[in-house]
């Protein structure tokens, strides 16, 4: 059949009138037909639209009897067409529903349209399902309200998954709150058991010293008082107690150093580390020429620390720096500042000439008791104060070294504002 569009239509209209002189009538009869044809293949169209829908289609009365039902329809609820046209839609909805249709109906005849109502109906085999709805008014010619039609759509399986991602969800905020609790229950036992041992060590530290002491001056006065009753081998002993006793004072003297850094409070003030540094090198004579010799380049910004824990840290580094290099080296040391993290931190280097550290030590050099070389004296600690000092104010610490290639160690605090910033 020939399809002819109303912009056609019209034009051969108007030819035909102008060439048989307005015979209209036929005319007429020919827009007729065609508007005919066109109206019968959309319903066509639509009513195989309808049919081949996977949701559910139906029409009702405004009385709520179903007055049509596509294949979706039968598919979904169960029911053939002649099991339930005629019959009222209240077959598909539960009891404890009831009171919804009465309410759809309501809105219906005042011409309102229900878009995705969600609810539930119930199949033919009684099972329930999760459905979707969309209801509309069916107007006649004049515009009257004779009914309505429903779309209806099948969401139980993602009903079921909704639901199923609530209880994982739930689960899992209720696993999350468990182990936020376990955390916190643990990280204070952890937090006690440190402030135990930290407590001991300062303990057993302190009363350590006091008969320390009274070897070393015992073992002073018998070598004084008794020289010549002591034979050479007797000294030689006398040297040994009094060697190690003075190792271990040392020892348990770094160890309260350690405990207070990681005890007490530490509040933090604007340091001028130029000064600081400079204050440190005039107070120790290891660190002055020709026993040593220690640069200071550049400039220093200021640093948000605390003084005491701060000086510690320094002179630990600077002690390090000139203690550990090869016999018959003078220490050679660069000490200078580099603002990082955008300017908003500071990093102070400690380059040196040392022996250097390999790899597998340096990443347990900050620990407690950790030495690189049993040749040389120390106690393990000082640089374990290093980084529990720094870590307290704020900041971190680190090294570049390798064997024979000396060392730089760095330390990296929060910077201060000076007063005109």
């Amino acid at each position: 059949m020939l399809e002819l569009s109303d912009d056609r239509i019209l034009e051969r209209f108007s030819r035909i009138q102008s060439v048989q002189g307005g015979n209209v009538g036929r005319v007429w009869s020919l827009c007729d037909i065609t508007s005919r044809n066109r109206a019968e293949e959309v319903r066509v169209r639509l009513a195989a639209i309808v049919e081949s829908s996977d949701d559910a289609i139906l029409s009702k009365t405004l009385d709520g009897i179903i007055a049509t039902w596509n294949t979706g329809a039968e598919r979904i609820f169960g029911y053939a067409p002649s099991e339930v046209i005629g019959q009222p839609v209240t077959i598909l909805i539960p009891a404890d529903r009831a009171n919804e249709e009465p309410q759809i109906l309501e809105k219906l005849k005042r011409g309102e349209r229900i878009d995705h109502y969600e609810t539930v109906r119930r199949r033919k085999d009684g099972t329930l399902l999760d459905i979707a709805l969309t209801v509309s008014p069916v107007k006649d010619a004049n515009g009257r309200i004779i009914g309505a039609s429903k779309i209806a759509r099948d969401i139980t399986e993602r009903k079921r998954t909704e639901r199923a991602l609530r209880e994982a969800q739930a689960k899992l905020s209720r696993y999350a709150e468990d182990l936020e609790k376990q955390v916190a229950e643990r990280t204070a036992t952890l937090r006690e058991t440190i402030g135990e041992l930290e407590a001991f060590s300062y303990s057993i530290s302190h009363d350590l010293r006091a008969p320390l002491r009274a070897m070393q001056g015992f073992a002073l006065i018998l070598a004084e008082e008794c020289a010549s009753q002591i034979s050479p081998e007797g000294k030689e002993y006398i040297r040994r107690i009094t060697t190690a006793a003075e190792r271990m004072d040392r020892l348990t003297q770094d160890v309260l150093n350690y405990s207070r850094v990681a005890r007490a409070e530490l509040p933090l003030e604007r340091i001028d580390t130029e000064k600081l540094l400079r204050d440190i090198l005039e107070s120790y004579p290891m660190f002055h020429a020709p026993a040593a010799d220690i640069q200071l380049e550049g400039t220093f910004p200021l640093v948000l620390g605390n003084q005491a824990v701060l000086t510690q840290c320094i002179s630990n580094l600077l002690g390090n720096a000139v203690k550990f290099v090869a016999p018959g080296v003078t220490p050679r040391v660069r000490v200078w500042a580099e603002k990082v993290g955008d300017g908003k931190m500071v990093r102070l280097f400690f380059k040196d000439n040392g022996l250097g550290i390999d790899k597998e030590a340096q990443e347990m050099i900050f620990g407690i008791f950790q030495r690189v070389s049993q040749s040389y004296e120390g106690t393990g600690i000082g640089l374990a104060i290093v980084k529990k000092g720094v870590e307290r104010m704020g900041g971190a610490v680190g090294l570049e070294s390798g064997l024979a290639q000396g060392s730089t160690f760095w330390l990296e605090l929060n910077g201060a504002k000076i007063d005109n910033e």
